[in-house]
């Protein structure tokens, strides 16, 4: 599994992967398998690899904003919930185009995706204590999960650095700013400004860095 999952990292890194012949649990699988540990971002108190081909737009806080071609990748970190080892199950659905849940040791979460009414796919991904949200087409939704799968298991959290942050109580204000364990509603105004700021120039936005919370 590392060589696989090393391999299509190396592919996405090129941008020539051709995942169209990998399903779903394949993708899913391959990367929470993989005990291959690579970091190129570095933030206060988590260190994270972030794919070639994939830029940040916006840093703030535990919220990352990333594109890669046209579709735009809301990444939100909870320190809160790893610092206290919460856990809590994902319920597989009936009602979604995909929906599964991720165990691999001590680490959990669960892919979920739901079609929207512009005929364009909404990726809910949460591992490793940390979750991505992105708007994609069809053509792009194996290369979404991968290219998400890759960051979120790629997360490894500092705890001397964390341990130190609780202590200063900075991270208790976004306790219950964000649910990760959640999975969001496609009609939510989340997503309505998530698509919005999809549509504009990076140069010229303004999006509150708080967008992101719920």
């Amino acid at each position: 599994m590392k060589k696989i999952f090393l391999f299509l990292l190396l592919l996405l890194a090129c941008g020539c992967a051709n995942i169209s012949s990998l399903s779903y649990d394949q993708i899913i699988s391959d990367a929470i398998n993989s005990s291959y540990q690579i970091s190129n971002e570095n933030r206060k108190g988590y260190l994270f690899y972030l794919p070639k081909g994939v830029r940040i737009i916006k840093s703030t806080g535990t919220n990352e904003v990333f594109s890669k071609d046209n579709d735009y990748y809301y990444l939100y970190i909870d320190l809160v919930s790893y610092y206290n080892k919460v856990v809590e199950d994902y319920v597989e659905k009936d009602d979604v185009v995909f929906s599964r849940s991720i165990r691999n040791g001590d680490k959990f979460g669960y892919v979920e995706i739901k079609k929207m009414a512009n005929e364009k796919y909404f990726i809910e991904i949460m591992y490793n204590y940390a979750k991505i949200e992105v708007i994609v087409s069809d053509d792009s939704l194996k290369e979404a999960i991968a290219y998400s799968m890759s960051i979120l298991s790629s997360v490894k959290y500092q705890d001397t650095v964390l341990k130190s942050l609780m202590e200063e109580s900075s991270l208790k204000s976004s306790e219950v700013e964000y649910n990760i364990f959640e999975t969001a509603d496609t009609e939510s105004s989340y997503l309505q400004i998530a698509e919005e700021y999809g549509q504009y120039e990076e140069e010229t936005e303004k999006v509150d860095p708080d967008f992101i919370r719920r």
